[in-house]
């Protein structure tokens, strides 16, 4: 569940982001990203804790940005096997 701004970049160029579906909803939509990222490996994870963001890279140079820019709204969570859980508190500190 990603509740915090994010951006989809392919080859350094941003596709569509947060911004997009919710200034231009007619034009981008969730949707976007789904048939993007649809089918492609997860290639790795980067999590940069000083500043609470969160980087999935997937193959053929596409990356997902999480990053938490608020100090009243938990941001990313992150789940994963065996009850692994993360997220970012509000002002970006972590929780698991």
């Amino acid at each position: 569940m990603i509740e915090c701004p994010w951006r989809l970049l392919v080859a350094n160029q941003v596709l569509i982001g947060f911004s997009d579906c919710t200034q231009a909803s007619d034009k981008f939509t969730y949707k976007n990203v789904e048939s993007i990222l649809m089918g492609k490996k997860v290639m790795n994870v980067y999590h940069f804790e000083e500043i609470s963001d969160l980087v999935l890279e997937f193959e053929d140079n596409t990356f997902l940005e999480l990053f938490h820019d608020s100090s009243f709204f938990e941001g990313w969570q992150l789940r994963g096997d065996n009850g692994f859980y993360l997220f970012t508190l509000p002002g970006g500190s972590y929780s698991d």
